[in-house]
This record gives C-alpha cells, structure tokens and sequence, in this order.
C-alpha cells in the first residue's frame, strides 16, 4: 500500500504556513502533533485496510485467553473477532464471545482442555513516528493530508490563531471523513464487519 514519507509531511505542513523554514522548537511542535494526529487517524476506524488482519491463528493458553502478542506475528491493537476455525470460508465458523484485559482477549465460551488454537480478525498495533529516524517515516496515504492540514491547524492554535485554525480543521476532517466513506463502501456490507459499524457519521455526533 502506498506512503508517504514524514518528510514530505512536514514541507507540506511548512508550506502550508508560508514560511521557509520552522524553528528547531516549532519542528519538534510538528513532530509531536503529527504523532497525536497520527493516532486520531487510526483510532477512527477499526478497519483500516493495511491494519486489518483476518482469520490469523493465534495460541489459546491454558487460562483461554489469546495474548496480543505472539511471535513472528503482528502485536495486536484492538481484537475484533475471534472464531474457532477459519472463518469467512465456505462453511460457517463457530465465533468465541470475549472480553479484553491486559493481558489479551479472554475467551467465554470455550474449554480450555480442548482448545489450544483460535483464529483472530484483528487490527494491527499501531506504529509512531520515531524521533531518531522521523525524516524517513512513511505515514499512510489514506492519512497524509489530513494529518498535514491538521497538524497545520495545531501549529495555528498554538501561534494564537484560533480562527484559522477552525477553517483547517474542517479541512482536515474532510479528508479523513473521504477516506472513511470509502471503508463504508468495502466493509458496511461484507462479513467481515456484521458486528461491529466501522464509520460514524461525523453529522450524527
């Protein structure tokens, strides 16, 4: 899937502001507020196509809970479903109800003499911009322009700039709300997404 690198983020950002350079302070504010918008931007959906795992099997140990990391595999963020067999195949699978703690999604309705395996439909930990390598840090494109013309919008509320900053803001999160239709598109009518709404409509809230 296609990136962008943080560079790249932050010379729109710059010129976004109409300046040629920012200070070392005003460069490590972009930072931090990159970083935060970069968070927004995952926690809005659960099914972001590059985060989205399917039906990968995960260890059950012997308390039935799957921990959120396994090795070789892909720490987990956020558990979203859990099935006995490999679903959305041809045949239907049994799918375990769950509740989450620390230490990872403790199975409901399951044995744990009998079960030792269980196949997860997760969305992948998240990843932050490094401080010691941010310049090469490839941030997705479905979030790259509303992370610059939001970060942009942080950088004119901190300059005292509150009007501005609203304009932008609406700007940003119109980008985000143009990616997020497109998941409605995808997810809304597939079984992947039946129990859990992947969009909420920003008019509604």
């Amino acid at each position: 899937m296609q990136t962008i690198q943080y560079e790249e983020l932050f010379d729109l950002v710059r010129a976004l502001a109409g300046v040629n350079s920012f200070t070392q302070e005003e460069s490590a504010y972009i930072f931090d507020f990159s970083n935060r918008r970069l968070k927004q931007a995952y926690d809005s959906s659960q099914y972001w196509t590059r985060y989205l795992v399917v039906g990968e099997e995960r260890t059950v140990d012997s308390n039935n809970i799957v921990s959120f990391t396994e090795t070789s595999k892909s720490n987990i963020g956020e558990f979203l479903r859990i099935h006995k067999t490999k679903p959305f195949d041809r045949q239907s699978a049994f799918e375990y109800d769950f509740y989450v703690t620390a230490s990872g999604a403790n199975l409901i309705n399951t044995n744990s003499t009998t079960t030792s395996k269980a196949f997860v439909t997760y969305k992948k930990e998240i990843t932050f911009i490094p401080s010691f390598a941010r310049a090469e840090f490839e941030i997705p494109l479905e979030f790259f322009y509303f992370m610059a013309h939001a970060v942009y919008a942080d950088f004119l509320r901190m300059d005292g700039q509150t009007e501005k900053a609203i304009v932008e803001e609406r700007v940003a999160e119109g980008f985000l709300d143009q990616e997020l239709g497109k998941l409605d598109n995808i997810y809304n009518n597939n079984s992947i997404g039946k129990r859990i709404s992947t969009y909420v409509n920003r008019s509604s809230r």
